[in-house]
């Protein structure tokens, strides 16, 4: 404890000083209760977590197939993670789970699937089923229901090259192994793309169609919007960024039942609709959780989300929404002149300022006509503000059937974007 010379309290300038310096210190002491009870806030007190992973994996022609049903369970209180069911006296709520798809007939629509797309293939099914609860420190209880499905492995194709297959969202997904425009989609790109050229390197006029608009889209615009996991880094200098031409809107929304729908977020926070987060091209909000909206003195977002309940939630996107435009594809094409078409990209990720994806299928473009010229191999390489070059948009928009993010390594299966057809005045493509 600090002490006065007896000299100096007994002066009025040393009672002044006593009196300055006690209310210093109970003014500190109340920050540091306040900050104690942010911490308190921010973090989850209490959650918990049970349900079933299915995975079903098969090599074809001639392999075995590999089946295993998972059960788990798992709970948390602050920064305490356990597994196993949540102790009696929390008074968890009970609730129904979702019935858990068959194994044998997953199998059978995965064979399906691999007979129907013709090409040799190694791929694996999961799906999981959980309820997940969280303990809001003023509404309590809250149910968050997770019910996702991912497709994921790889084709061999005429080529001898490999594509990549990736498929993910909510529900259980077999009747989109079944058939529909995704199958036929895939079944299209990976007979084109085996017949296909290598890659030129270039630099020039480009149509992102819908799909790869959309990858472009996640990682430029959704990733670059999302606040940091780490409550303590500020992010909000990239407010007033210009990301994108003057005339395109983007928003976020868990409400909208593409590949994500949740009404509660990971932290517990209702989800109240869209949060547009592109104005005319510039970055006008972020997407927050609950500790990272409090470090920025904004309000949370609704998208704290994490891929298991012994992770700790940390801000992601829900449903990222590209705005359409008026233009067809064919009158993109006709805009473009000489250059390409992009059918299909995979493997996308951001580092930093720039975005990279890999080159599944591309196409050239002579004189505003597509030439059913394919090209395969290479990357788009391109900063992050690729989309200020964007000259029109199509006005159909598609959901991405991938909505697989792994972001933090933590793998969410629900990470949505849709978006039209793009046309660039230039893209980077490089070997």
């Amino acid at each position: 404890m600090r002490r006065w010379p007896r000299s100096l309290r007994a002066s009025p300038c040393g009672a002044r000083c006593q009196a300055r310096f006690r209310s210093e210190g109970l003014a500190y002491r109340a920050s540091l209760r306040r900050d104690f009870r942010r911490e308190r806030a921010m973090a989850m007190p209490r959650a918990c977590e049970q349900g079933i992973l299915l995975t079903v994996g098969m090599a074809w022609p001639g392999g075995p197939p590999v089946v295993q049903e998972t059960r788990f369970a798992a709970h948390c209180e602050g920064a305490e993670r356990r597994s196993g069911p949540p102790p009696v006296e929390w008074g968890v709520p009970d609730a129904d789970t979702p019935p858990a798809t068959p194994p044998e007939l997953a199998l059978l629509r995965l064979k399906e699937f691999v007979t129907a797309v013709g090409q040799p293939a190694s791929l694996r099914y999961s799906r999981v089923i959980a309820q997940r609860w969280i303990l809001e420190p003023f509404a309590g209880w809250r149910c968050r229901p997770i019910n996702v499905f991912a497709l994921t492995g790889r084709l061999q194709l005429a080529n001898g090259r490999f594509m990549p297959v990736g498929w993910s969202g909510t529900g259980d997904g077999l009747a989109r192994l079944q058939g529909g425009a995704a199958r036929q989609h895939l079944v299209r790109v990976a007979r084109n793309a085996g017949e296909a050229n290598a890659t030129a390197p270039g630099d020039g006029p480009a149509v992102l169609a819908a799909q790869p608009a959309a990858l472009i889209a996640h990682e430029a615009i959704g990733h670059f919007a999302e606040a940091s996991a780490d409550s303590g880094v500020d992010l909000r200098h990239r407010l007033g960024c210009r990301l994108a031409a003057d005339d395109i809107d983007v928003l976020d929304d868990p409400t909208c039942k593409a590949a994500a729908c949740y009404e509660v977020d990971d932290d517990g926070i209702m989800a109240m609709g869209a949060t547009r987060i592109l104005k005319d091209g510039v970055l006008v909000r972020q997407l927050h959780g609950r500790a990272s909206a409090l470090a920025a003195g904004d309000i949370p977002t609704a998208n704290a989300r994490s891929s298991q309940i012994t992770l700790p939630p940390i801000p992601r996107m829900s449903n990222l929404i590209v705005l359409p435009g008026t233009s067809s594809f064919g009158e993109l094409v006709d805009s473009v002149g000489d250059g390409v078409i992009i059918h299909h990209l995979s493997h996308g990720f951001s580092r930093g300022l720039h975005v990279e994806a890999r080159i599944v299928l591309g196409e050239i473009v002579a004189t505003g006509r597509a030439t059913g010229r394919f090209f395969t191999g290479g990357r788009v390489e391109e900063r992050v503000d690729v989309l200020t070059g964007c000259m029109a948009r199509s006005r159909e928009s598609e959901l991405n059937p991938n909505a697989l993010c792994g972001k933090h390594g933590q793998i969410l299966y629900d990470v949505g974007t849709v978006a039209p057809a793009l046309q660039l005045s230039r893209l980077r493509i490089v070997g």
